[in-house]
């Protein structure tokens, strides 16, 4: 991503979505994009805060405080509606356009969008999200090796791998009729 301060001050925060298309299917709703080999299709859109989007804000969430509190209690539906209100899109196309696995950086890009907003230097700016990227990108990696790590444990105890047979084993026959 280009996160340069002229590009930040200019045209916003670049982040990465998904394109989507609309259907007619009954009920209609929006889809991913793929290319030939099944991958997503991705755009990147600017995030940059004006006067209608935070009016627009204020006015949904009935203050600013409320908004922040909201984006930290349900951050999910927070961040899909504040781009919905940034890129004036409806808010179910958003959602669909949103990446799995991206809410973190989707985080940043809103908070580094309103401090540039709030009159941040984005020189400032460019560098936190420079390094917010790379410390996403380090959680990811952490967390795919704990889980391999993890699951590579689980299959060393796993049935069957001590050459024996796997389930309940058939009863011995009584000797006495149990009196």
């Amino acid at each position: 991503m280009d996160y340069t301060p002229l590009i930040l001050k200019n045209k916003g925060v670049p982040c990465s979505f998904s394109k989507v298309k609309f259907t007619n299917e009954n009920p209609p709703t929006w889809e991913k994009v793929y290319d030939a080999e099944g991958n997503i299709v991705a755009e990147s859109l600017n995030i940059k805060f004006t006067n209608n989007s935070i009016a627009d804000i204020e006015t949904y969430y009935k203050g600013l405080d409320n908004w922040q509190n909201q984006l930290e209690s349900l951050p999910v539906s927070s961040i899909r509606q504040t781009f919905s209100f940034v890129l004036n899109l409806p808010v179910n196309q958003v959602g669909e356009m949103m990446l799995e696995g991206e809410l973190l950086h989707y985080s940043n890009v809103i908070g580094a969008a309103w401090a540039i907003a709030n009159g941040v230097d984005p020189k400032v700016a460019s560098r936190m999200l420079r390094q917010s990227a790379e410390l996403a990108a380090n959680q990811r990696k952490t967390l795919n090796e704990t889980l391999t790590e993890t699951l590579n444990l689980g299959t060393e105890d796993s049935p069957g791998t001590n050459g024996s047979d796997s389930g309940s084993k058939p009863a011995s026959r009584s000797k006495n009729s149990g009196k």
